[in-house]
């Protein structure tokens, strides 16, 4: 049975006209797309947790297991929020640009003797009381970025009753500008915490309802979305479990390590270990092994000896031991120099949401071409197999 042309045509006008429509909706949900993102991925790993609280927390009354459910979500989410995405923030904003402008200062240095002097200063304290003691303040400083300028501000506002013209006679004619760039920032923080939270709540609830409607929809195959699906969850455990992980736990290590032989900057220190520990081969040890050198220059060889010793069996070792552990949770099917590749170009093209956005493209991009791959490898089979039939057979009329 053919339609006719009139319904054709309206037919793809139709699909032009739901391609547009998509498009569109992509452009305006563009800037939360990384939130979204990092929601469904958030949603997918709590999901289990969420199932077994439903089942194993005694209901009072079954009928109500809907309401229970959604009040366990919203408990599991704030739960979530106090004790590991907030302090997460709060620690990444304290340290990101303190540990820029410590990787700026080592990149500026002129020789590596320089270099190995801003990685483990001469000392000048005796007594672990007053490392201790600068070590609080140093660290204190590194947060605050080295200046008190916003402290010495506050100061004069509470102590000064016109500090305000104060403030405004420093600033100038930009002071206006200032605050309304603070204010939008903090806005737009705040707008995307919001869309972030109530995200993850609705994916956690109601995540298979949505994606059966997507596969219903979708003018790809249901195999199709189910093994992108499959790919784009990959990448999110991968990234946020069996990178993320293993990177915090041996940049943890290292910093208590670095603390513990009373070197100045550990907390910088055991940010860029963490960070080294994705390159392939030499890892922490681009880190450690300038410490190492720079005590054995300072006459500290028990503090080098234990150094390396802690480098071999305590940093290094946590990626043969942790790593095994975490892949179980979630593993990346990505060589090492496709992930720093896709991590750093995506930074360069897309900003910081680009070391997510990188990976998952070209993970998506792969699984793309394998699926087209199977699909020409099954036309050749039907292919074949057609060929093999007999022909069909002609009966003529007498």
């Amino acid at each position: 049975m053919y339609l006719p042309n009139k319904a054709v045509i309206q037919h793809r006008l139709m699909r032009w006209c739901a391609f547009l429509l998509v498009v569109g909706t992509l452009i305006i949900i563009w800037r939360f797309v990384s939130i979204l993102i990092l929601a469904v991925w958030l949603s997918s790993i709590c999901r289990p947790l969420l199932e077994w609280l439903v089942n194993h927390l005694p209901l009072i009354n079954r009928c109500r297991e809907k309401r229970s459910r959604s009040a366990i979500a919203a408990f599991l989410l704030v739960f979530l929020v106090l004790v590991v995405i907030l302090p997460i923030i709060l620690i990444i904003i304290a340290l990101t640009s303190s540990t820029l402008s410590f990787v700026a200062s080592l990149s500026n240095s002129t020789t590596a003797r320089n270099a190995i002097n801003i990685l483990v200063p001469p000392s000048t304290t005796n007594g672990s009381g007053s490392f201790i003691n600068s070590t609080s303040q140093n660290f204190m400083d590194f947060i605050k970025g080295g200046k008190n300028t916003t402290f010495n501000l506050f100061e004069r506002f509470v102590i000064q009753r016109d500090s305000i013209t104060d403030v405004v006679q420093l600033f100038g004619g930009k002071a206006l500008s200032v605050l309304s760039t603070v204010a939008g920032a903090t806005a737009q923080f705040i707008v995307g915490i919001l869309i972030f939270l109530v995200s993850t709540y609705t994916f956690l609830l109601h995540g298979p309802e949505l994606w059966t409607w997507v596969i219903n929809h979708s003018p790809l195959s249901s195999k199709h979305m189910e093994r992108f699906k499959d790919a784009f969850q990959e990448t999110g455990r991968g990234l946020l479990i069996g990178v993320g992980l293993t990177c915090a736990v041996q940049g943890c290590v290292a910093a208590i390590a670095y603390l513990c032989l009373q070197i100045p900057r550990w907390y910088a220190l055991g940010v860029l270990t963490g960070l080294c520990s994705l390159i392939p081969i030499l890892g922490t040890a681009i880190v450690w092994i300038p410490i190492t050198i720079g005590l054995f220059i300072q006459q500290a060889h028990i503090k080098a000896v234990i150094m390396i010793a802690v480098g071999i069996l305590g940093i290094g070792s946590v990626d043969n031991l942790l790593r095994p552990v975490f892949s179980k949770l979630g593993s990346l099917q990505m060589s090492t120099l496709l992930l720093l590749l896709t991590i750093f170009g995506g930074l360069e093209l897309l900003g910081a949401w680009g070391a997510l956005l990188g990976p998952l493209i070209v993970r998506l991009a792969t699984e793309a071409l394998i699926l087209v791959r199977e699909d020409e490898d099954e036309e050749e089979q039907y292919q074949q197999q057609q060929q093999l039939l007999p022909p069909p057979q002609q009966y003529s009329s007498s």
